[in-house]
């Protein structure tokens, strides 16, 4: 005599797997993913403590992870198939110079030189801070300089 045990599926609410796949898919916060499914966000946090509903959660982006890598797949091939286009039919020699520098790259951009002088004497932007003020002074040539003064450093002064 064999014995089969049937297993109920979980029943998940329409609102529920609407709500998951708007979370999932548009990034969604739970609240806004909730409002948008007709889901109270208690309703949210009470299902998520059931393992089908969470095993549901995780199926669910694991199915759109899949999905958008074999679209990146398809971009990059594509991308790769205009670099070698441009590579060979640019009339500039500077653009089949930089298509072929990419492709030699596997598809990963040249690196990029950054030059920073440290050495510059403007001291650049400056923000002011809750209880700070921009005071501005003129030298006696009447050139202007502005200067960050803490309100109670100047309230000690006076």
């Amino acid at each position: 005599m064999t014995l089969t045990l049937e297993v109920k599926k979980p029943r998940i609410s329409k609102k529920l797997r609407q709500a998951i796949e708007i979370r999932v898919r548009k990034g969604a916060t739970i609240l806004a993913a909730c409002e948008e499914a007709g889901l109270s966000p208690a309703g949210w946090y009470k299902a998520m403590q059931r393992p089908a509903v969470v095993d549901l959660l995780q199926e669910v982006q694991n199915r759109f992870v899949s999905e958008v890598s074999a679209g990146s797949a398809h971009r990059k091939a594509r991308a790769l198939k205009v670099a070698e286009d441009l590579m060979h039919n640019a009339r500039s020699e500077n653009v089949r110079a930089r298509m072929a520098e990419f492709l030699a790259g596997d598809g990963k951009s040249p690196q990029v030189a950054v030059h920073v002088d440290a050495r510059s004497t403007s001291r650049g932007y400056e923000m002011v801070r809750p209880g700070q003020r921009v005071v501005e002074m003129r030298d006696s040539s009447g050139n202007s300089v502005s200067e960050i003064v803490d309100q109670q450093t100047e309230d000690l002064n006076r």
